[in-house]
């Protein structure tokens, strides 16, 4: 654990990439698509958030950005790189910290799904 972030955001990470994974289990051609959806609304936030006052917004919050990797046909890996930002951290003088953290979806018709945090 780094001092300032601590389990939430992997639990904010893991729930992003299971929304990621509802949105597109079902329509894996078009994966980048259906994540692309997802990936706006957590941008259209972090911009609105970058402008405001520490004050006003919350302490801690997450944005990210993805690759797709078609393997073969029912084989994708997808990776995910998490961008989780407090602005409110004790040892930052103006409050801004960030910690980045990438995690692989890893999805096969054989063996379904597998989240993968990277060392």
């Amino acid at each position: 654990m780094i001092l300032g972030f601590g389990n939430q955001e992997k639990i904010t990470a893991l729930s992003i990439i299971n929304e990621c994974y509802d949105s597109i289990k079902n329509d894996f051609i078009k994966c980048d698509k259906h994540i692309k959806i997802i990936k706006q609304k957590y941008d259209d936030t972090e911009k609105k958030y970058k402008k405001m006052d520490r004050n006003d917004v919350p302490e801690r919050y997450s944005y990210f950005w993805y690759v797709v990797n078609k393997i073969y046909d029912g084989k994708y890996i997808i990776e995910f790189s998490f961008h989780h930002i407090n602005r409110r951290h004790p040892f930052s003088p103006d409050g801004w910290a960030l910690l980045e953290t990438k995690w692989i979806l890893s999805i096969d018709d054989l063996d379904g799904k597998i989240i993968y945090k990277q060392a």
